[in-house]
């Protein structure tokens, strides 16, 4: 069974990540590149900076709509994954394996869609070509964000099915797009503790996208002036631990995982 090319053919197809986390996303974009930098001052250096801006924190607005597809694939899917690693050749270990994989390219391919669509959408605006100063650290940062939020949603999708039950599915599924969008747009609009800034990897992947984007380092508030600029290390070294430590909880609770009827998901 080809889990891989399943899963990834499955997420890179699926209807809700392409209008909410794709359509939904340009038409923000939009917002944002002719809306809200009306009264903006972006002399000199200031359109590459707002640029960035606006372009990490829809990487990550697009990247929680893959979160809430793998955790409504993991609702529906409970009794067939249960039952696939009882009774057939497919196990915790492999499938598990296969999806890391399929998240890695998924993440690349949102983060890099999104790319396309903020370089086309703000150089339309401000008659700008701008050319991402380095684009391996793009695909890093994106490849660990994909694979940070598959299982993020993923860990907190099987705390609900094996111990707390559907009834609280909805919550725990838009958990990591609420998570995005109060770190990502605080970044932005608040100066954040350094070390808060550091410690969430909501944060870490957005600096690290923007220093991608830029060539240089993020500073604690985007949109601010004169703020503490963030070590990138640092970042790099919290997403691979926050991404390592929530890849080892689902890999373990994926083992456990337990039969449910999606009629218990029901509210009334």
């Amino acid at each position: 069974m080809n889990v891989l090319k399943w899963y990834a053919k499955a997420m890179l197809t699926n209807r809700s990540i392409w209008s909410w986390g794709v359509g939904f996303m340009l038409f923000w974009l939009v917002i944002g590149a002719f809306v809200e930098s009306q009264g903006q001052d972006l002399s000199g250096s200031g359109t590459v900076v707002y640029t960035a801006s606006w372009f990490v924190v829809i990487v990550l607005f697009s990247l929680s709509m893959f979160a809430v597809a793998v955790a409504n694939s993991l609702t529906y899917g409970s009794a067939a994954l249960s039952y696939s690693f009882r009774f057939s050749n497919l196990t915790p270990r492999s499938f598990f394996g296969s999806v890391v994989g399929g998240s890695a390219l998924v993440g690349t391919v949102l983060s890099f869609v999104m790319l396309g669509s903020t370089v086309a959408v703000f150089g339309a605006k401000f008659d700008t070509r701008f050319t991402p100063a380095n684009l391996p650290a793009l695909v890093g940062t994106s490849v660990g964000a994909g694979v940070f939020y598959m299982a993020c949603s993923m860990t907190l999708m099987l705390v609900v099915i094996n111990y707390l039950g559907l009834k609280s599915a909805s919550f725990a599924g838009f958990l990591p797009l609420l998570l995005s969008y109060t770190f990502g747009l605080g970044q932005i609009y608040v100066q954040l503790p350094a070390w808060l800034v550091y410690g969430s990897p909501y944060n870490d992947i957005a600096s690290l996208l923007y220093q991608g984007f830029t060539g240089h380092p993020a500073a604690i508030q985007l949109a601010g002036s004169g703020a503490e600029v963030l070590a990138w290390p640092y970042l790099a070294a919290g997403l691979v631990v926050w991404t390592l430590l929530l890849s080892t909880s689902a890999a373990w609770l994926l083992g456990r995982v337990r039969v449910r009827q999606i009629e218990e998901g029901r509210q009334i």
